[in-house]
């Protein structure tokens, strides 16, 4: 019932944005569906200096000039950031991808015909693999429905075709590096939506068809342990769907803080009033790449759950993508459908420190296993230089990390930057908070629009970044306020200070 009615949904959605959007000023548009980001926002410096006759100056300085101009491309709704723009952290790269997301091994995935007389649906599948490289992730754990997935064989449901580099253990394959156009390659491993949502699945939990969808389906600790046992790490989706206590008493390795879907369930209400609204104020619609901005919202259930289980035991958290190219068929005013994986995996993403060296399918489940990870919004701009630790005496701890108990933890959060931020346009305004579990609530510790330095005692601690998103002015419309207020940014995974488990 979920996916008929996010689907119901998300098609009044935008069949009103598609509709109301052609009729807008889509002047930005290139021939061939890409967006040009060359007009500079109204209001801007160099409008104010070319109003002077007297001292006119071209936007490029020349060499004998003292002051020099910052140097662009800055910061629009289309860029895409690669992680080797992230600075490294004590020891750590930090790597972004997406997880959960489905593929044509979905039975309800590519507009509900994956497979079209038993040929696969090929826009359907490079529509997938072109997404992730033109997002530039660094991997994509896929959750596909067992209906299909249980059906196939690795490599191919490892979206592998040749070209690509199989990632082998024991001389099979357990995972795929996706060789993308311009020589970016992305992690792709194969998982489960389903019972329950396993990730990083290295092979099928069973031989046949019939016994794989059994514990596919299942919602025990028996699955879990099968599909531990195949190289999985178990997460809960949609976690507002679970009880507490359910929660508690299976045996799994994390669970989802948003999901897209159930966002939009959440938030019916804003999704057809901003309908009504387009036949009428087309000029007020934001650009289509920003979409998300009119229906966003937290998941409350979601982080009440998170921080009740939290008092009970260790639980890292994600950002849940679950984009199924299934809602929206026809194109955008930008040439391109809604719902493509570009664009729901520009949206978002999960950013997981690790080890520097050799990075694999098993590095980063090892990492997101631990927690050492942030989940960020990044159609508000990517952020750059988020960090979050404590530190004991000289002992650095890093999220995941627990510390013994009767120590006192200095928590440390340093706010980041929007990547490319042009230094002449609106500036967001950026807040950091530290806040402690608190049986279901999540109790503020300490806020600041500054960096954050607290010593604490024991409790379990995590941090988010909130932005007032001043910066996307120019490309929200005339009526730009609506959109324009706090909003989260980053959340960061937890750590544990003299916690009883």
């Amino acid at each position: 019932m979920r996916v008929i009615n996010v689907v119901f949904i998300m098609s009044l959605f935008l069949v009103g944005l598609s509709g109301c959007m052609s009729d807008a000023d889509d002047s930005n548009a290139t021939p061939d569906g890409d967006q040009d980001t060359s007009q500079e926002p109204d209001g801007d410096v160099d409008a104010e200096r070319d109003a002077d006759d007297d001292s006119l100056e071209t936007d490029i300085l020349s060499e004998n000039e003292t002051e020099e101009a910052p140097e662009g491309p800055f910061h629009d709704p289309w860029m895409v950031m690669a992680s080797d723009e992230l600075p490294p952290q004590r020891g750590f790269i930090i790597k972004r991808g997406i997880i959960h997301s489905h593929s044509p091994y979905s039975h309800d995935a590519c507009d509900d015909e994956p497979f079209i007389d038993g040929v696969r649906n090929e826009t359907c599948f490079e529509d997938c693999r072109t997404g992730m490289c033109l997002t530039a992730q660094d991997f994509v754990f896929l959750t596909d429905h067992d209906d299909l997935f249980a059906e196939y064989e690795y490599p191919e449901v490892l979206l592998y075709q040749q070209g690509d580099e199989l990632i082998e253990r024991g001389g099979l394959p357990v995972a795929n590096r996706v060789v993308c156009e311009d020589g970016r390659r992305v992690i792709v491993a194969a998982g489960t939506e389903t019972g329950m949502m396993p990730i990083g699945l290295e092979h099928h939990v069973a031989e046949t068809i019939e016994e794989r969808k059994i514990i596919y389906n299942s919602k025990d600790a028996d699955a879990i342990h099968a599909m531990q046992a195949a190289g999985g790490l178990v997460f809960l989706q949609h976690t507002e769907g679970w009880e507490v206590e359910t929660i508690l008493d299976l045996p799994i390795d994390g669970i989802e803080m948003f999901n897209l879907h159930q966002n939009l369930m959440d938030n019916m209400g804003a999704a057809i009033g901003l309908l009504l609204r387009m036949d009428t104020e087309p000029e007020a619609i934001p650009e289509v790449e920003l979409a998300i901005i009119g229906i966003f919202q937290e998941s409350e259930a979601d982080l009440f759950r998170w921080s009740k289980a939290l008092m009970q035991k260790p639980l890292p958290a994600i950002l849940a993508t679950d984009a199924h190219r299934n809602v929206f068929k026809n194109p955008s005013p930008d040439g391109e459908r809604i719902d493509s994986f570009r664009r729901m995996m520009h949206w978002f993403s999960n950013y997981v420190l690790i080890p520097e060296g050799e990075v694999d399918d098993a590095v980063l489940k090892q990492a997101i296993a631990h927690g050492r990870l942030y989940g960020a919004f990044d159609y508000l701009g990517y952020p750059v230089g988020f960090d979050f630790h404590a530190e004991v005496a000289e002992t650095v701890y890093e999220m995941g990390d627990h510390i013994l108990a009767g120590s006192s933890a200095q928590l440390s959060v340093t706010l980041p930057q929007v990547y490319r931020l042009d230094p002449n346009g609106p500036q967001p305004i950026l807040s950091a908070r530290i806040l402690k579990a608190d049986d279901g609530e999540w109790e503020v510790v300490a806020e600041g629009g500054h960096d954050l330095e607290i010593a604490v005692e024991s409790g379990i601690y995590r941090s988010e970044v909130r932005i007032v998103p001043e910066h996307l002015r120019p490309w929200l419309g005339n009526e730009a306020d609506t959109y324009i207020h706090e909003i989260i940014w980053v959340y960061s995974n937890p750590i544990y200070i003299g916690v009883p488990y």
